[in-house]
């Protein structure tokens, strides 16, 4: 009896761990430093083979992603066959929806994607400020901005100088 105690105890307290964030060590505060953006400054067009989970449902296909003028993107998603699932425009702070099919159509879930995509087109990282950070076996070097009450984390690998991920995230819990 006592060792199922002491074994449910250690479980708990294991369970309990506060997020994959806390093993993460802080470098540099507040740098003015920033992760390179995925896109450079003039790029044509990029093609992205995309997976999105919305509500139990999963919908594969191609990413487009246009810079039409500088600040100015078109992010468009298809099936493989061809079919429009979403078509975005992004404009300096403006958002405009040209398309959506009836199944996405829902303010919440459609703000929830512009989220996310900002967040790829890496925009506005002049604008915030970061901590440099590292995880514990040395694979990443990692830049956190804070914005409200969200963080951003882009994680660099350091043998290759390439950003791997990006994560969103609450305080201790990864959203995206």
């Amino acid at each position: 009896m006592r060792n199922l105690l002491l074994s449910s105890i250690l479980f708990i307290s294991s369970a309990c761990h506060l997020g994959h964030y806390n093993r993460l060590k802080k470098i540099e505060a507040n740098s003015t430093t920033s992760p390179a953006p995925i896109f450079g400054d003039n790029f044509n067009s990029f093609l992205f083979k995309t997976n999105i989970t919305v509500y139990g449902k999963d919908f594969s296909g191609l990413l487009v992603t246009k810079q039409m003028s500088p600040k100015n993107y078109r992010v468009i998603f298809t099936t493989e066959l061809g079919m429009k699932i979403f078509d975005f425009e992004f404009k300096d702070t403006s958002f405009t929806l040209h398309y959506c099919v009836p199944q996405f159509n829902r303010p919440k879930l459609i703000s929830t994607i512009q989220e996310d995509i900002k967040i790829l087109l890496m925009n506005d990282l002049k604008n915030k400020t970061f901590e440099k950070l590292a995880d514990n076996k040395g694979i990443y070097r990692i830049y956190r901005s804070k914005t409200d009450k969200m963080y951003d984390y882009y994680f660099i690998e350091e043998s290759t100088n390439h950003l791997t991920k990006i994560e969103h995230s609450k305080k201790r819990v990864k959203k995206i």
